[in-house]
């Protein structure tokens, strides 16, 4: 970590995680040099910028004004740095990559593979988190690069691609369904289902298709987790309404079938690649960027 942007990352830290042992687990730091960050930095302000209570640590006033400009420091500083690099000719660097659970499985290390061969220099951090925290975490500079699905018109937010993703009926490659190269809802008044809970969204989904066909499935399981899900239809216990990248890693290792919906009310998820406009992209960003495109379009291009 730059020696210029230490006591910032800590106390940026420690303001998003209202905790030392949090933000010390989150940066990998001993929270006594995080502690002593923190106590320096007040020392040199003349002012604490933390409550100390109980539960946790609390941005005073002072705080909230050094929170907001240290947040715009360090995405600022590290669009510095890859100018820098740029400069240099440097073909290497760090890529943050933001991306919603479902593609935690199989779909990123191809890219990284390929990244590994081609620029060995370029590492890549992939940050999991909610599909609804993504935007924001762009906006704020947490990551150089988002997969994002649906999301919503944002000042700044760059959509490079997007692609269309189906909704559709998981099964067993047995199932009767699996035979079929698409599906209607109506079918899952002729199987067991199982069914999604909140806070997933599929619940939102499903809650339109029961309005448009009037069908109510009755579930013989529910789990509010995709993978859950997976793993039940996959037991035989009954069939499961996903998008295409819930499903995408059991259906690419041959585990489960994906069969469309046909239905109108079925929507299509859009994936949008995404960055922000107000910073600017350094050579390993575009190149990270570019590998992902690629295999959006190797996964994803036949739902364009």
């Amino acid at each position: 970590m730059s020696v210029f942007s230490r006591f910032l990352t800590y106390f940026d830290a420690v303001a998003r995680y209202g905790s030392i042992r949090r933000a010390s687990e989150e940066l990998r730091i001993a929270a006594s040099a995080i502690d002593r960050q923190i106590l320096q930095g007040e020392q040199f302000l003349g002012t604490p910028l933390f409550e100390r209570l109980p539960s946790g640590m609390r941005l005073t006033s002072a705080g909230e004004l050094l929170a907001v400009t240290a947040r715009r420091w360090i995405k600022d500083f590290d669009d510095i740095r890859r100018q820098i690099d740029d400069l240099k000719g440097l073909r290497q660097g760090e890529v943050t990559l933001l991306v919603p659970e479902a593609f935690s499985g199989i779909f990123l290390p191809p890219v990284i593979t390929r990244l590994r061969v081609s620029h060995p220099g370029i590492v890549v951090n992939i940050v999991i988190q909610q599909n609804a925290a993504l935007i924001s975490a762009l906006a704020e500079g947490l990551g150089d690069i988002a997969l994002v699905l649906d999301p919503e018109p944002v000042r700044d937010l760059i959509v490079r691609s997007s692609f269309r993703l189906p909704l559709g009926i998981v099964s067993t490659p047995e199932h009767p369904v699996a035979q079929e190269k698409t599906a209607r809802f109506s079918v899952c008044a002729e199987y067991p289902v199982i069914m999604p809970s909140p806070p997933l969204a599929l619940c939102r989904q499903l809650a339109l298709l029961e309005a448009e066909t009037g069908i109510h499935p009755s579930g013989v399981a529910s789990a509010n987790n995709v993978q859950m899900l997976r793993s039940l239809v996959a037991s035989g216990i009954g069939i499961g309404i996903l998008s295409y990248p819930d499903a995408m890693d059991d259906v690419q290792s041959g585990r489960l079938i994906f069969t469309p919906l046909m239905n109108a009310s079925a929507r299509s998820l859009t994936l949008a690649l995404c960055h922000d406009r107000t910073r600017r992209l350094s050579g390993a960003v575009r190149l990270v960027l570019a590998e992902v495109e690629k295999e959006c379009v190797r996964h994803f291009g036949h739902f364009s």
